[in-house]
C-alpha cells in the first residue's frame, strides 16, 4: 500500500523542527502577510530560507499558505511574495483567492499552487475548473464522508490533481470559506476570510423560540455552547483514506506549540507506518488514540462526524472550556497527613513523574498538579505531588485526568535523508560517492576523496569494519540505506580519516541539496492570453432588484413586491404549496423572473433535492425560470453569490469569463472597495450583472451541523419551532443588544441550518448610481427574512437609483 503524505502545520521555527524530526513528510506554514493563522509567530522571507533547509535536508517539503482573500491592492504583493517564496525553495502553495489564483496560473504556470480548504472545492463537477486554475492539488472539505471523498479523489486523480484531506485537529462548525461570523459579529473587525478569526463558535449562545425581531423572551430553549465542536481525529478511518489512494493527510493546528506537533506527528507517523505494513492493531489504535487524547482534545473524546457518513450527536465539545485530558480513574482514597490520594484506574499506561493530573467534580476543576511521586499495583496507585490546601477539597468519587505526556523522538526515529553510497578506489585514491535515493531531492549527488594508504601503513581494515563506520551519520541529516564496495582492493585507512571521509561527503551533500532547492527556477513572466470576455450587448434594463427569500416558511402574504427577479431556496420549494405561490407571484408580476439559491457547499445528498428543485420550478415558470444562483459556475448557474468570494478585480475579471449573468460581490466588501473595483472595470464588464448587497440579513454561517436539533436520533425540532432564533448568551434579557442575534433556518431531512445576521455592509444608493453612470449593469439586492409583503414592497421601492449620468469622459472615482 502506497503510504500517504503526512502534512503537519507550522507556526514557528520549534514547530517546523518538531514537524520534521517527528517524521512529517512536508509542513505548511504562513508568512507574516496572506495568511489564514495571521497571528501565529510565522515566517519572514528570511526565517523562511532556515525552514526551507532544515525541511529539505531532511526530505520534508515545505508549503506557503496564501489562503486568504486578497483586495485589490494587496495581489500583486501577494504575487511577489510568492515569486520571492518560490525562488528561495518553497514547494507549492496554498491560496483561496480565485484572483490571485488565476493571474498567477496565466503569468506563472511554473510556481505550484494547492487549493485550499478556504476555496470551498466541495462539488464533483469542480476539477475542470481547478485544473484551469493550474491546480496540483485541493484540499477537500472536513464536512465529506469517506465515500465522498473516495468520488472525489477518482475526479481529480482522472486529472492529475492530487487530493488533500484534513485527518486531525480543531474543526469549523461552517464550511470554509463561507464563514463570515467573526467578520459581521460584533466590531466585525476579524474577518476569518482575511486570516484573523475570532472564533466567536467558541462562545456561549441562547436558542429562543421564534424569529430575532420578537423571540428575546421567556425562557430560552437551551443555552450554552451550542456551536463548539470536538476535534476530529480520522484515526479509525486512516486504512479507507489510504486505500482510496488520498495523497496527503493534514494535520490542523498552526497555531500550538512543539510539544503538540511532536506528539500529533508521532501518532500519525506510527499508525500510517503500521497501516502501510500490516501491523495497524486494536491495541494500536487505542494506544495511539490515548495519546493523542492526552496532547488535546476537546469534550473528553475526538470526532468522527462527516467522515462516518452518518451525522450523530457526537460532534460538540460541551461546556468544558479548554484542553479536556484523557480520563484515567477516579479516587478512592484522600490522605492529607501522607499528602497522596489513591487513583482506580483501568488504563494501560499511567502517569509518570512530572506529568500532570487534573482532578474534577462533574465538569469543575478542583485542582491540578504534577506528579510528584507515584507507585502503580495493577488497578490502583498512589499519587503525591498535591498541595496541602488542595488535599482538603478532595474526596472519593472525583474524576481524575491525565493532561501531559512527554513524547520524545529517539534519536534513531528522528526523521533523516535515506541516502545510498559506493566507496571505491580510482587510481591512488579512494572515492566516497553518495547519493540522495528518495523524495524531492533523489538523484542529487555530492563525492569526496582520500589519499589511498600504503600497504607498510598496517593491516587493512575489513570491508565489515569501514561500512559499519561509515554508517554512522550520527547529527547529520542522512542515513545510509545501502552502501557497497566497487572492486576488490584493500583499504589502507585510518578510523580517524573514514570519519573525516563521512563527514566531508555529508557536507558535501547537504551543500548539493540545498544548492538544487532553487536551481532551475524562474522568475520568467508568461504573457496571458487576450481576455475572452463573452461579448454581448449590454442589458436593455441596466438597473435591476433582486428579491432573495430566506426562509419560505416565514413570509406572510404574497411573494410580489415589485423585484425583477426572485430568488428562493432550492432545498425548501419543493415543500407542499409554495410551488402554488409563485405560481401566483408570477402571474401577478408578468415580468418577473424566479431563480433558485443553492446552499453554499453541500454534500452528495442533497443533490437529488436539488435537481427535483431545479426541475419543479422549470415546469412551472417555464422560461421565466433563469437558474441556479450558486458559488461556482456549473451548467445550471446563472450567477455566483457572495460566497464565491469576489474580493477584488482579478477575481472578477477571472468569474467574468464563467459567462455568469450575474456576480454577487463578497459581503465583506464596503461601498469604497466596489467603487475602487468598478472603476477599474468599466471596460470589462460587459453584460455581467454586479450584484451589491443592499438590504437584510446575511448569512453569517453556513453549517452541515444544526444546533436545534444536534444530530439526535429521531429528532423532530426543527417542524416543532418552525422559528428560531439564537444570541450571545446572557442572565440579563435586557443585555440581548439586536446585533448580536441571529436567525435560525434549519432544513428538515438533511439536518443542517444556516444562521442569518446582520450585514455590516450595506452598499448605497451613491454607489449603485455610480457603478451604473461607468455602464457597469448593477443589480441592487434585498433579502427578506421576516418582513410582510407591505413592508417588502416598500423596501424595494427605496432601492431604485437616483437618476444618474454617462461618466464615460470624467472618473467617477479616481483609481
Amino acid at each position: 500500500m502506497r503510504k500517504p503524505e503526512l502534512l503537519a502545520p507550522s507556526g514557528s521555527m520549534s514547530m517546523l523542527r518538531a514537524a520534521v524530526d517527528a517524521g512529517a513528510d512536508a509542513v505548511y506554514l504562513g508568512l507574516n502577510q496572506y495568511n489564514a493563522r495571521i497571528h501565529a509567530d510565522n515566517f519572514t522571507l528570511e526565517s523562511l530560507q532556515d525552514a526551507l533547509s532544515y525541511a529539505h535536508l531532511r526530505n520534508s517539503k515545505v508549503y506557503i499558505t496564501l489562503n486568504t482573500l486578497l483586495d485589490d491592492d494587496e495581489v500583486m504583493d501577494a504575487v511577489e511574495l510568492a515569486l520571492d517564496a518560490y525562488m528561495l525553495g518553497a514547494d507549492a502553495f496554498l491560496v483561496q483567492d480565485k484572483g490571485l489564483a488565476s493571474y498567477l496560473a496565466a503569468h506563472f504556470p511554473q510556481i505550484p499552487l494547492h487549493a485550499s480548504t478556504q476555496m470551498n472545492v466541495f462539488g464533483i463537477d469542480q476539477a475542470s475548473e481547478m485544473k484551469e486554475l493550474g491546480m496540483k492539488r485541493v484540499v477537500l472539505p472536513r464536512e465529506l464522508s469517506v465515500d465522498e471523498i473516495r468520488s472525489r479523489s477518482d475526479i481529480f486523480h482522472d486529472e492529475n490533481i492530487e487530493v488533500e484531506v484534513f485527518v486531525h485537529g480543531a474543526m469549523c462548525v461552517c464550511y470554509s470559506g463561507l464563514c463570515l461570523f467573526s467578520s459581521m459579529n460584533k466590531s466585525g473587525s476579524r474577518s476569518g476570510n482575511r486570516g484573523s478569526c475570532a472564533q466567536p463558535c467558541r462562545q456561549s449562545y441562547q436558542l429562543w423560540d421564534g424569529n430575532r425581531e420578537v423571540a428575546v423572551g421567556g425562557k430560552p430553549l437551551r443555552s450554552g455552547k451550542l456551536i463548539s465542536p470536538k476535534d476530529q481525529s480520522a484515526l479509525p478511518y486512516l486504512r479507507q483514506l489510504m486505500e482510496i489512494g488520498v495523497d496527503s493527510l493534514k494535520i490542523e493546528g498552526r497555531m500550538r506549540d512543539e510539544n503538540y506537533c511532536m506528539a500529533v506527528v508521532s501518532a500519525y507517523r506510527r499508525l500510517i507506518d503500521a497501516v502501510a505494513d500490516g501491523r495497524d492493531t486494536k491495541d494500536l489504535l487505542e494506544e495511539v488514540r490515548n495519546d493523542l487524547l492526552v496532547t488535546f482534545n476537546r469534550g473528553g473524546s475526538f470526532t468522527t462526524q462527516y467522515l462516518q457518513g452518518k451525522k450523530g450527536s457526537d460532534y460538540l465539545s460541551g461546556e468544558y472550556a479548554g484542553k479536556y485530558g484523557l480520563y484515567w480513574g477516579e479516587i478512592t482514597g484522600v490522605y492529607p497527613r501522607l499528602g497522596t490520594i489513591d487513583v482506580r484506574s483501568f488504563q494501560k499506561d499511567a502517569p509518570q513523574k512530572g506529568d500532570f493530573l487534573s482532578i474534577r467534580d462533574k465538569e469543575q476543576e478542583i485542582a491540578s498538579f504534577p506528579v510528584g511521586k507515584i507507585d502503580v499495583d495493577r488497578q490502583s496507585s498512589w499519587v503525591k505531588g498535591l498541595h496541602p490546601d488542595a488535599m482538603a477539597k478532595l474526596r472519593n468519587g472525583m474524576s481524575v485526568y491525565r493532561m501531559s505526556k512527554k513524547i520524545e523522538v529517539p534519536r534513531d526515529k528522528l526523521r533523516r535523508t535515506p541516502i545510498t553510497g559506493v566507496f571505491c578506489q580510482e587510481g591512488k585514491e579512494y572515492i566516497l560517492r553518495v547519493e540522495v535515493s528518495e523524495g524531492a531531492f533523489a538523484g542529487v549527488t555530492a563525492s569526496c576523496e582520500v589519499p589511498a594508504g600504503n600497504p607498510g601503513d598496517g593491516d587493512p581494515l575489513t570491508w565489515e569494519r569501514a561500512k559499519e563506520q561509515f554508517q554512522k551519520t550520527g547529527q547529520t541529516p542522512f542515513s545510509f540505506t545501502d552502501i557497497r564496495k566497487d572492486g576488490d582492493f584493500p583499504i589502507f585507512l585510518r578510523i580517524a580519516q573514514i570519519n573525516a571521509l563521512r563527514r566531508d561527503a555529508m557536507a558535501f551533500l547537504a551543500e548539493a541539496v540545498l544548492d538544487s532547492q532553487s536551481r532551475d527556477r524562474s522568475r520568467l513572466f508568461a504573457e496571458e492570453e487576450e481576455l475572452n470576455v463573452p461579448q454581448k450587448d449590454k442589458p436593455e434594463k441596466m438597473h435591476v432588484i433582486i428579491a432573495d427569500y430566506l426562509d419560505m416558511g416565514r413570509i406572510s402574504g404574497g411573494y410580489a413586491c415589485g423585484a425583477d427577479i426572485y430568488v428562493f431556496p432550492a432545498l425548501q420549494i419543493t415543500r407542499s404549496g409554495r410551488i402554488h405561490s409563485i405560481e401566483a407571484l408570477l402571474e401577478e408580476e408578468p415580468s418577473a423572473k424566479v431563480a433558485l439559491r443553492l446552499p453554499g457547499a453541500y454534500k452528495d445528498e442533497a443533490i437529488e433535492i436539488l435537481d427535483k428543485a431545479y426541475t419543479l420550478l422549470s415546469s412551472h415558470a417555464k422560461d421565466r425560470f433563469i437558474g441556479f444562483f450558486g458559488t461556482h459556475p456549473q451548467d445550471k448557474t446563472v450567477g455566483l453569490l457572495p460566497g464565491s468570494n469576489i474580493y477584488n478585480r482579478f477575481t472578477y475579471r477571472y468569474e467574468v469569463q464563467k459567462n455568469e449573468e450575474f456576480l454577487f460581490v463578497s459581503h465583506e466588501m464596503n461601498d469604497e472597495k466596489i467603487r475602487k473595483m468598478g472603476a477599474s472595470l468599466r471596460d470589462e464588464a460587459g453584460s455581467t450583472f454586479m450584484a451589491v448587497h443592499r438590504y437584510g440579513p446575511i448569512e453569517w454561517m453556513q453549517s452541515e451541523f444544526c444546533p436545534l436539533g444536534r444530530h439526535q436520533k429521531n429528532c423532530s425540532m426543527c417542524r416543532e419551532h418552525p422559528e428560531v432564533s439564537m444570541s450571545e448568551y446572557t442572565t440579563d434579557k435586557s443585555d440581548v443588544h439586536h446585533d448580536s442575534r441571529m436567525d435560525l433556518v434549519c432544513y428538515p431531512g438533511l439536518c443542517r441550518a444556516d444562521l442569518f445576521g446582520d450585514a455590516k455592509n450595506l452598499i448605497s444608493g451613491d454607489t449603485v448610481s455610480g457603478l451604473l453612470s461607468m455602464g457597469i449593469p448593477t443589480a441592487s439586492v434585498a433579502r427578506f427574512m421576516n418582513e410582510d409583503q407591505e413592508e417588502r414592497r416598500m423596501i424595494v421601492e427605496s432601492l431604485y437609483p437616483d437618476e444618474y449620468e454617462d461618466d464615460e469622459e470624467e472618473d467617477w472615482y479616481e483609481y
